[in-house]
C-alpha cells in the first residue's frame, strides 16, 4: 500500500460522471496487489507506450508518475472512482469494534448490499471510511471472515472508529479480475494490455492492444466506445478464426471481473495517450531538437515545461479524465447502441440479389477489399497504403491493409462462413453499420461512412453475405440455386 493513501483521499474532483459509483467522490483508492501488500513483487510491470518514450526525460517521467499516482502498479493497483469501472464496492455500517493487541482493529459490519457470507473481500482491498471522525480515510483490509462478517483493518487509529460509522470496501472485483487476467490473458495480451505478451510474437493476427481504447467488434455506433456487454461476449465466446479462445467455462462473476480489468487497462492506456498528446508537438525529443535549432536552449525548454507542470497540468489531467469517463459511460447507454430501425428483411432470393448488387456497387466498394467472389482478395490487398499521420507521408513496407496498431490485416474471406465478430445476422449487421473499429473496414450506417445505407439495404447485404459460402461452386452472377434460409422478422436473430 502506498503510504500517501493511508491518511486521506487524494483530492481528485468529481465531474459528476462517477457519482453513480460512489456518492460524489472523484477519489482514487489504492488497492494492494493480488498477492497481498507484504508479498514479494511478482516482477511484472506496466510499460510506457512508444509515443510516451519519444518525450524528453522530464516529460516522460511526469507521465510515468501521473500514471502511477492514478492507476498504481500491477502489485499495488489504484481505483480512480471517476471512471465508470465496476471495481467491486460493498457498503456497510460498523456494529461493534474490537481492538487487537497490536493496536489495529477488528469490527463486525452490517452489509447493506449482500450477506456477509456471500462477500469475497480479499486481503489488500481498499477500505474507505465514509462517515464519522475518519470520513475520507483510506486503509487496507488485512483479513475478512465471511462466516462472522468480521473485518480486520491494518491501521492504527486513536480514538477507535465508532459503532454506526459507515464504510465502503473497494476493489475486490478489480483484484479478482487482475488474478484471472494473469492466469488466462497475460501470456498473449501482456501485463499492460499492450498485446505484447510472451506468446504474442507467434500469433497472427496479433493479440489486441487495449491501450488505444479501441475494440474491433462492437454493437455500438461508429464513434462510440465498446459496450461492457460486447467485451463480455467476446471473452465468453472467443473470436473464431483467431487464437482468442472461448472462456465459456468460467463462471459469470469471473467473466465479469476479467472484463472490468480489461476495461480498466484500456482506460489507463487511453489516459496515457491523451496526456502524451498534450505534450507532443513541443516536448518530444524531435520537437526539442527543432526548437534548439531555432535558437532556444534545453534549459529554457525544460523551465517552460516545469512551469506547465506547476501551473496547469493537474487541471488538464482532470479535464482529460472527465472527457474519457464520459466516453466510456456513454457506451453503455441505449443511444449509443446499434438498434436497427426495421426488423431483418426476410432472407429471400430477391433480398440476396439486392444485397449482391450493393456489394458489387461503387457505392459500397465491398469488392475492393473482399473481392468479387468474397475471398478477401480485392485490389486493396495489393496496394502499398500510406501510414496515417506520418510526416512526411510514408507507406507501409508490406502490401495490403493495416489496422490502427500498424499490423497487416487481411479482409475476411466470406466464403468460409467464419465471422470473427459473430455469425448471427445482427452481428453482421453491426459490422456493416459501424465498420470494424481500428481497421479500414468503414461504417455504412450512422451517417459517418463513405455511403450511408438504409437499414433495409444493410439487411440485404447481410442476407447476401450469409449466402456466399454456398455459392462458391457457381459463377458470381448465376441465380442462387440453394433454398432460402429460414425467414425471420426478428432483428436480433
Amino acid at each position: 500500500m502506498n503510504p500517501r493513501y493511508l491518511s486521506q483521499f487524494l483530492s481528485k474532483s468529481s465531474a459528476g460522471v462517477a457519482t453513480h459509483i460512489f456518492s460524489a467522490f472523484g477519489t482514487i483508492v489504492a488497492l494492494c496487489g493480488f498477492v497481498g501488500c507484504d508479498s514479494k513483487p511478482i516482477g511484472s510491470k506496466f510499460v510506457l507506450s512508444e509515443r510516451t518514450e519519444e518525450l524528453i526525460s522530464p516529460a516522460r517521467k511526469r507521465v510515468q508518475d501521473q500514471l502511477t499516482e492514478d492507476f498504481g502498479t500491477p502489485q499495488d493497483l489504484v481505483a480512480w472512482l471517476r471512471f465508470p469501472v465496476d471495481y467491486g464496492m460493498h457498503k456497510g455500517t460498523i456494529k461493534d469494534v474490537e481492538a487487537t493487541d497490536q493496536g489495529s482493529y477488528k469490527f463486525a459490519v452490517d452489509w447493506t448490499d449482500a450477506d456477509a457470507e456471500s462477500l469475497r473481500i480479499r486481503r489488500g482491498a481498499g477500505l474507505m471510511m465514509t462517515s464519522g471522525d475518519y470520513a475520507g480515510t483510506n486503509v487496507k483490509v488485512n483479513h475478512y471472515a465471511p462466516e462472522s462478517g468480521r473485518i480486520h483493518i491494518d491501521a492504527f487509529m486513536n480514538p477507535a472508529p465508532a459503532v454506526g460509522d459507515e464504510l465502503t470496501v473497494v476493489g475486490g472485483k478489480l483484484q479478482a479480475g487482475r488474478m484471472l487476467y494473469m492466469e488466462h490473458c497475460v501470456h498473449c495480451h501482456g501485463t499492460s494490455g499492450d498485446g505484447n505478451g510472451p506468446t504474442a510474437k507467434y500469433l497472427n493476427p496479433k493479440p489486441r492492444d487495449y491501450r488505444l481504447g479501441k475494440f474491433k467488434f462492437t454493437t455500438t455506433k461508429p464513434l462510440e466506445k465498446i459496450a461492457t456487454s460486447d467485451l463480455k461476449r467476446t471473452v465468453k465466446l472467443g473470436i473464431p478464426g483467431t487464437y482468442m479462445p472461448s472462456f465459456m467455462l468460467l463462471k459469470d462473476d469471473e467473466l465479469s471481473a476479467i472484463v472490468e480489468y480489461v476495461r480498466w487497462l484500456a482506460i489507463r492506456g487511453e489516459m496515457e495517450a491523451r496526456i502524451v498528446n498534450e505534450l507532443h508537438g513541443d516536448y518530444s525529443t524531435a520537437d526539442v531538437r527543432e526548437r534548439v535549432k531555432g535558437g532556444e536552449t534545453n534549459d529554457e525548454i525544460e523551465e517552460e515545461l516545469q512551469t506547465l507542470f506547476d501551473e496547469d497540468f493537474s487541471e488538464t489531467v482532470d479535464d482529460l479524465a472527465s472527457g474519457l469517463a464520459a466516453d466510456w459511460l456513454r457506451a453503455d447507454e441505449e443511444p449509443s447502441l446499434i438498434l436497427p430501425n426495421v426488423p431483418r428483411v426476410p432472407d429471400s432470393l430477391e433480398s440476396q440479389e439486392r444485397g449482391k448488387k450493393l456489394y458489387l456497387s461503387g457505392d459500397t466498394k465491398c469488392v475492393s477489399c473482399h473481392g468479387p467472389t468474397g475471398r478477401g482478395d480485392g485490389s486493396s490487398t495489393e496496394e502499398f497504403w500510406d501510414i496515417p499521420g506520418s510526416q512526411p507521408i510514408q507507406k507501409y513496407a508490406v502490401r495490403g491493409l493495416h489496422d490502427d496498431w500498424g499490423n497487416p490485416i487481411k479482409p475476411r474471406d466470406l466464403t468460409r462462413g467464419i465471422y470473427r465478430g459473430g455469425r448471427r445476422p445482427i452481428d453482421i449487421f453491426c459490422r456493416i453499420y459501424a465498420g470494424i473499429k481500428g481497421t479500414q473496414m468503414p461504417a455504412f450506417g450512422g451517417k459517418t461512412g463513405p455511403k450511408d445505407l438504409k437499414d433495409e439495404d444493410i439487411w440485404d447485404i447481410v442476407n447476401y453475405v450469409l449466402s456466399i459460402p454456398y455459392e462458391t461452386d457457381r459463377a458470381i452472377h448465376e441465380p442462387l440455386s440453394i433454398p432460402p434460409l429460414e425467414q425471420t422478422t426478428a432483428a436480433t436473430e
